[in-house]
């Protein structure tokens, strides 16, 4: 023990250091490492936040460029088609023999009904006219076919195909803990050539060679007159160079798989939105049917105007999941022009 005055300075400092020495209390760390503990909470709920509407805006902004892409792209589709077939039943029938097992339709799938004398606008109550399909006849590439060997003259023939832009359930999902995702659609069959202009070939020799060119190079078993019902409008070619007298009822009409898109959405982790009433943005456009009895989900097609100049009104609705809770959605329309054959 130190027996020097206790005014020493020297056995002053000696004190002070010997306290510093000692740390800090319980109490004094207690509260440090509350202070840090709420620091880091609100720095990480701070983060947390940011990343959260960084998702959601990302998820909103790929939502509207991917629904935009898609409805322009069926909107372009429409403006190049030949003829559009409606909810009767040419339309109907036609529907009923795609072969569309690899993206089977979604249940309640209709085409539109073409409304040639009002303005284009939403469903009157009671009058359902609105679909949630499009079938439409679109020129393919013509074939160039052999007319005559000794001289290789050929001839270009005309072919068309049908396209479906419809609804399909998907296997996927991609709102979590959601159902099977809404995917879009886009079907396309073979190529046919035009059974008028092919028959209608002269002199007959040329005709012959056409036909046996048609079916042995470019694999056509049948010529199809667009104009017509589906029962009554393929005749069948043979090797030999025959066109039958009469039609044939195809049993069904076969994809193309080298040219048909498939689904365009889901693979994108993008769904088209199920109808829900209670938003706004997922709610119907042009339909008035009540939700009981139909529902388009996301896809609706109203037409309008006569033959030679179709209106085909197109409203889509895309969503994306963005984050737990948080599934934006957007919708896009378009207009396209057309006329029939």
């Amino acid at each position: 023990m130190s027996t020097a005055d206790p005014r020493s300075g020297a056995q002053v400092r000696s004190g002070a250091r010997a306290r510093r020495e000692a740390g800090f209390t319980i109490i004094e760390a207690a509260i440090v490492t509350v202070v840090v503990a709420l620091m880091t909470l609100v720095i990480e709920r701070t983060v947390s936040g940011v990343i959260d509407t960084e998702r959601t805006m990302r998820a909103v902004r790929n939502t509207t460029e991917r629904g935009q892409q898609s409805t322009d792209r069926i909107r372009d589709l429409v403006c190049m088609s030949r003829k559009l077939y409606q909810n009767d039943t040419i339309g109907n029938a036609y529907l009923a023999k795609l072969s569309r097992t690899r993206f089977p339709p979604l249940s309640g799938a209709r085409l539109p009904t073409v409304d040639e004398v009002n303005p284009m606008g939403p469903d009157v109550a009671g009058t359902p006219q609105t679909g949630n399909c499009l079938l439409f006849l679109r020129e393919g590439d013509p074939y160039r076919a052999v007319a005559v060997k000794a001289s290789k003259k050929m001839r270009s023939v005309d072919t068309y195909r049908l396209v479906c832009i419809y609804l399909a359930l998907s296997t996927k999902t991609v709102v979590a803990g959601g159902p099977p995702a809404v995917e879009l659609v886009e079907w396309r069959g073979d190529a046919y050539p035009n059974y008028t202009q092919v028959s209608g070939i002269t002199p007959a020799a040329e005709k012959t060679q056409v036909v046996k060119d048609l079916y042995a190079r470019f694999g056509v078993d049948y010529l199809w007159d667009p104009t017509g019902p589906v029962a009554s409008s393929f005749y069948a070619i043979d090797g030999t160079g025959n066109i039958s007298a009469t039609p044939t009822a195809v049993s069904s009409i076969p994809e193309d798989l080298n040219v048909s898109y498939g689904g365009r959405l889901v693979a994108g982790n993008m769904a088209i939105a199920r109808t829900d009433v209670t938003s706004k943005v997922r709610m119907p456009m042009f339909t008035a049917d009540p939700i009981a009895t139909w529902t388009p989900h996301g896809f609706e097609v109203k037409v309008t105007g006569p033959s030679g100049s179709r209106q085909v009104w197109i409203h889509l609705t895309v969503e994306q999941q963005a984050a737990k809770g948080r599934v934006p959605a957007q919708t896009t329309t378009a207009v396209a022009n057309t006329r029939d054959l």
